[in-house]
């Protein structure tokens, strides 16, 4: 009977590290698809300048320690890509009316009309290439990608309770 655990152990082990190698694979992808999206938005917007784009575009204004906090970073790596943003015409920062000290960072209209054409494309080629495959298919990705964000969000909330 240990040897039926350990060879199921074991075939446990080697599914798992191939998940970590396609897990690997797909980060690469994903993150040539960032660097060409934030090309296609100006062709100097560096991966995180387009993170923080995003950001600012599910929400309207956000404070430069907000966006930090959401994006994991410090507060001196975003100030100075918001100046950078703010130089490539794509950001503009105002008074935060609520603190007077703070700046609130938002949205050109250039921004939001290339940020637009680039989640236009975005969906168009997710469809197409998702439109492939059998729906039963698409909907299991869905549930185990759901399943996998919860386990993953249950560790991290593990982790921020043994701090």
């Amino acid at each position: 009977m240990a040897d039926k655990h350990e060879s199921t152990e074991s075939d446990h082990d080697a599914a798992i590290g191939d998940v970590e190698q396609a897990f690997g694979t797909m980060y690469t992808q994903i993150r040539r698809v960032m660097i060409r999206r934030a090309e296609t938005v100006h062709p100097e917007l560096t991966v995180f300048g387009f993170k923080i784009l995003r950001e600012l575009n599910r929400d309207e204004t956000l404070q430069q320690g907000v966006l930090a906090e959401r994006l994991l970073s410090d507060k001196g790596a975003v100030s100075r890509v918001v100046r950078q943003l703010e130089d490539l015409e794509l950001i503009t920062r105002v008074p935060d009316p609520a603190d007077r000290r703070a700046q609130l960072v938002r949205l050109t209209e250039k921004a939001h009309v290339a940020l637009d054409s680039v989640a236009e494309d975005n969906r168009s080629v997710l469809r197409a290439r998702l439109s492939l495959w059998e729906i039963d298919e698409i909907r299991r990705l869905r549930d185990l990608l759901g399943k996998l964000n919860e386990t993953m969000a249950e560790r991290e909330h593990e982790h921020r309770g043994e701090r």
